[in-house]
């Protein structure tokens, strides 16, 4: 009976350990959660290299003048919190002047890929929707040129809210791994769009917890966003998942090491 017990103790530490191992850690906007950290910022892509996180996630707009640019909002403050500009309506000139929480301006895409080349990390960009199907075509257009004239292919990954977006990534770049992110199709739905992945909020995961196993069927990958809490993170590799996006990258790291 303890050699049986011993067994199932055994057993259950090896598949909870093969189980961490599949579960990789993204840094939310980068790796921001210190004191001057900024989102979106060259340095958070530096420091979720520095932690060993397996990727840093980014948002890119394009702007009025074909800039593609990496920020999160759709609108930036500018004039001491004056003026507010939509980013797809703004020439990047007006952009210039803006500064983030660390100081930094906000980078261009090629300054990113350019910092990214000299890390380990797995780049996760997101493209955010935009006003338009001609701006997103645009915007799609752009981040993939800048890519490919940084020789980054092998080591950016694309998400979006858009399925228009997602569409087109994957015709322009049919190798390209292109999860989507907005929650309101099936495992089943996102691989009928040829798409490679489900990226969804972790509320959704949990309303439809079978949609992993859905995805593992599929050859489907697996992210859920956005996972804070350690007790909660462990839920989410419990249940398998390929990938686990946070603002605590740190805590995630040390928790899927034990």
């Amino acid at each position: 009976m303890n050699i049986r017990r011993y067994m199932l103790l055994a057993f259950l530490l090896v598949s909870w350990t093969v189980v961490s191992a599949q579960t990789r850690i993204i840094a939310h906007r980068g790796y921001w959660d210190y004191a001057g950290g900024a989102e979106n910022s060259l340095a958070s892509l530096e420091a979720s290299d520095r932690i060993g996180a397996y990727g840093s996630e980014f948002d890119v707009h394009i702007t009025r003048d074909g800039r593609v640019v990496v920020f999160h909002d759709d609108c930036v403050v500018t004039d001491g919190g004056r003026d507010t500009l939509r980013i797809e309506h703004a020439a990047y000139r007006s952009l210039r002047k803006v500064r983030l929480a660390n100081g930094e301006r906000i980078p261009t895409l090629e300054q990113y890929l350019k910092r990214g080349r000299k890390t380990r990390c797995r780049l996760v960009l997101e493209i955010k929707e935009h006003l338009t199907s001609q701006a997103e075509d645009r915007c799609v257009r752009k981040v993939l040129e800048a890519v490919r004239a940084a020789k980054m292919e092998d080591r950016v990954d694309y998400i979006s809210f858009s399925r228009y977006v997602c569409r087109r990534l994957r015709a322009l770049a049919p190798r390209a791994e292109v999860a989507y992110l907005n929650g309101d199709l099936t495992p089943r739905e996102v691989k009928d769009m040829g798409l490679t992945g489900i990226d969804y909020r972790w509320s959704v995961i949990d309303a439809h917890p079978e949609w992993v196993g859905e995805c593992r069927q599929l050859g489907l990958s697996v992210n859920v966003w956005t996972v804070n809490a350690p007790r909660d993170m462990e839920r989410y590799v419990r249940m398998g998942v390929d990938f686990i996006t946070t603002n605590r990258p740190v805590e995630a790291l040390r928790m899927v090491a034990r």
